[in-house]
């Protein structure tokens, strides 16, 4: 793998989490966090935080690599609101509703190339890539139909770093990427993650309990010597975490157990991205997992009820596997990530906060220790957002 322009930020990463395991240390909140469990258990607030959290905020949609060139498209549906994603002709990214004009229906699911139009399947109303209806079958039946205010519904987008950000609703403010990034915009650009592409789809991981109980166990390694005792302890260090903050996002490093094989190398023969697992939480919940030659993401979204949710998941590569042995070994290790650790654990142990957070005896509030500064800090953002874009009625 060449020199990439991350390597100086790779190296004093290690370099900081040898210390971190030196000391037997981890970066710290000032205090502890007492969250109220009220806010795991009522619908009511559930729907405030749809609201505001995931229809009125911006996105982290996808990435270039989801519509790499004009005529690609890739539909999301986050709480019930389906959207679609495509590239024009002048490659353009755009983004719309993904609802028909005519009658509602979707106008496609999945992701892919080649396209020049959407077309409905209910009666094949027919929209160009620039959201313009074009066609509408038996014309006779709708003359006085203004076609040019009867495209399909534009939302903001807006790409830079091999990111894509949009909002699901409807406004005249345009995205900035550099300001949502918040100061992470040229460190990410050191990555070259706008040269990614795709290695596998989004799939979809469904879970049972809060959202945010599951998107808390992205967001600290306390637990990987307990709930991951027969998976990730084997690989990754516990309870030893690098964390930084740029606005809402965190990102958190991580050390692999093949960190201390380093310490037998002179410096110039180190290679400190292959021994540190760095992650990028983007506000509010997409985790970045990001190494030299894979980026692997995880979108965790709520369902309807407070008790259910779901996630997303999809890997991306610097350069596509070279042989069909290299292939497999890749997808060997997607499916034990997604299958043996994410379903059987993460989403296992949300599913186990479901008894005690929903009983009528429920205490008042959960702890968050001083070593999980990245929950307390998405959790007081999630707070701060409802109250700004969704305030109780009064």
């Amino acid at each position: 793998m060449a020199d990439l322009p991350v390597d100086d930020l790779l190296m004093k990463l290690t370099k900081r989490m040898l210390d971190l395991i030196d000391r037997k240390a981890t970066d710290l909140a000032p205090s502890i966090m007492y969250e109220p469990t009220s806010l795991y258990a009522d619908q009511a607030y559930l729907e405030r935080e749809r609201l505001a959290i995931f229809a009125r905020s911006p996105l982290l949609l996808g990435l270039t690599a989801d519509i790499p060139v004009p005529g690609s498209w890739h539909a999301v549906e986050i709480c019930d609101t389906p959207l679609l994603m495509c590239r024009d002709d002048d490659g353009r990214a755009r983004l719309f509703l993904n609802s028909c004009r005519h009658r509602g229906v979707k106008l496609c699911e999945g992701s892919g190339n080649g396209r020049t139009s959407f077309t409905c399947p209910f009666h094949a109303w027919r929209y160009n890539l620039c959201g313009e209806l074009t066609s509408v079958p038996e014309p006779e039946g709708f003359e006085e139909l203004d076609r040019a205010a009867h495209g399909l519904v534009e939302l903001p987008i807006a790409e830079k770093y091999g990111l894509l950000f949009g909002r699901p609703t409807p406004s005249d403010e345009p995205l900035d990427v550099d300001e949502l990034l918040c100061g992470l915009g040229p460190e990410l650009a050191d990555w070259g993650i706008d040269s990614f592409s795709r290695f596998t789809p989004h799939h979809l991981h469904p879970f049972r309990g809060n959202w945010k109980s599951a998107w808390a166990t992205f967001c600290e390694n306390y637990h990987f010597a307990f709930l991951h005792s027969q998976t990730l302890k084997n690989y990754l260090v516990s309870r030893r975490q690098a964390i930084d903050l740029y606005g809402p996002h965190v990102r958190m490093v991580s050390a692999l157990r093949s960190i201390e094989k380093m310490r037998q190398q002179p410096e110039s023969e180190w290679q400190p991205g292959r021994h540190i697992s760095v992650q990028y939480r983007f506000f509010p919940t997409v985790n970045f997992s990001l190494y030299p030659d894979k980026l692997e993401a995880y979108w965790i979204y709520p369902g309807r009820v407070p008790a259910e949710g779901y996630g997303v998941h999809a890997v991306y590569v610097r350069e596509q596997p070279a042989t069909e042995q290299a292939r497999k070994e890749l997808e060997a290790a997607v499916i034990f990530g997604c299958e043996d650790i994410i379903n059987a654990e993460d989403f296992w142990v949300t599913g186990q906060t479901v008894p005690g957070l929903y009983a009528p005896a429920r205490p008042e509030h959960l702890v968050f220790g001083r070593n999980e500064p990245a929950v307390q800090h998405f959790h007081r953002q999630f707070r701060e957002t409802v109250a700004r874009l969704a305030p109780t009625r009064r």
